[in-house]
């Protein structure tokens, strides 16, 4: 059991359904078990967006699909990009729902995963730290309902509306931070916590999805370190930020990358990672450097002799995605020129969002196959 993922982009237009049902008629309906959407338009508000475009799918497809929407503008253009997964081989994908949120069971032998969709908070007008409870106590409602503890948790996407700013002395990060280590505490997380990004969005409210494994599968996932960087989940006080009293300042909880043998190969999902060295972060005044700096940790972490490192084979690793986020749009051209003399032959999508820390300017997740 393994991911495929089928990229498309949509510019601006009036056939926006239309489009989408195009783009998503290019892949086998059976094997869908997700689809993420990047893209924002003004003239709908987000819970009546993510409406629609889950409505166009299920229009091609035939049935509802999880359908993630980030609230993040594309570049160079606007528009829409989705990434559609999909499963190579024999696995079953059998697509469900619970309290509003969709999600594919996806299994094939002793094999078995589910895909959750973009779980979005009810108010966005509540605090990052209420709407993040009200997601993750969703979330562990699907995964309890079908036997999933919360550390078969093996990749977790977070979008975090204004994630740098604060709200009533509290720091929008910081409060998804708290949240989520409350709800990981439930965990034993021997495999390691999830590969995760952390990033902001165009809009109010919180959003997150993941996949997770079933226990029978623990011993073919390892958590991928980085000897270029402190592990997240043990960063130092110093640099947390939240400025209320009696802080409690929990750490990221996430790996640098996470890896999955399966029958049918292997997977990889790179955690969003940034210009940081050791816990702090470099080349603060030039987003070209910050880029440089970026993909030298990414090509470090997925080395063959990284991959020894934290007791996995060595494979040789291939690109299947890449998503670049760029917090200054007019940034975009020096990022893509790095981008573009790295990665000559990798599907790429960028979008506008800002990172964790103020002073980071660019970040980049990616998913590889062996």
């Amino acid at each position: 059991m393994s991911f495929k993922i089928c990229s498309a982009t949509i510019p601006f237009g009036q056939t926006l359904a239309a489009d989408i049902v195009r783009a998503v008629e290019c892949v086998p309906a059976n094997a869908i078990c997700g689809v993420v959407v990047y893209g924002t338009d003004s003239s709908m508000e987000y819970h009546q967006m993510l409406d629609y475009i889950a409505k166009a799918i299920c229009e091609a497809v035939g049935k509802r699909v999880p359908v993630t929407l980030v609230p993040q503008p594309l570049l160079p253009q606007g528009g829409f990009a989705l990434d559609i997964y999909t499963l190579d081989g024999a696995a079953e994908v059998r697509i469900e729902q619970f309290e509003g949120v969709c999600y594919g069971l996806l299994g094939s032998g002793e094999e078995q995963m589910i895909f959750v969709e973009g779980i979005v908070s009810s108010d966005f007008g509540a605090s990052v730290a209420e709407q993040s409870r009200e997601i993750f106590e969703k979330l562990e409602k699907i995964l309890a309902k079908y036997d999933y503890l919360v550390d078969g948790i093996v990749r977790q996407w977070n979008y975090i509306g204004n994630i740098v700013n604060y709200r009533h002395g509290k720091q929008n990060y910081q409060e998804f931070n708290d949240a989520r280590t409350i709800y990981y505490n439930k965990g034993v997380w021997s495999n390691g916590y999830p590969a995760a990004t952390g990033i902001g969005a165009s809009f109010e409210g919180v959003v997150v999805g993941c996949i997770a494994f079933k226990n029978n599968h623990r011993k073919a996932v390892y958590p991928i370190d980085n000897p270029l960087q402190v592990a997240a989940h043990i960063y130092s006080k110093d640099v947390l930020i939240d400025n209320a009293a009696n802080a409690v300042k929990s750490t990221p909880k996430f790996e640098r990358a996470k890896l999955i043998e399966t029958a049918q190969g292997v997977c990889c999902f790179v955690s969003g990672t940034a210009a940081i060295r050791g816990e702090q972060s470099v080349d603060a005044c030039s987003v070209g450097e910050q880029t440089i700096r970026t993909i030298e940790n990414i090509e470090c972490l997925v080395s063959k002799q990284n991959l020894l490192r934290s007791g996995c084979k060595a494979y040789d690793l291939k690109y299947a995605k890449l998503h670049i986020f760029v917090k200054h749009a007019e940034d975009f051209e020096s990022v893509r020129a790095e981008v573009s003399k790295a990665y000559p032959q990798v599907a790429v999508t960028y979008s506008v969002a800002d990172v964790c820390r103020s002073e980071l300017l660019v970040e980049i997740e990616g998913i590889l196959i062996s």
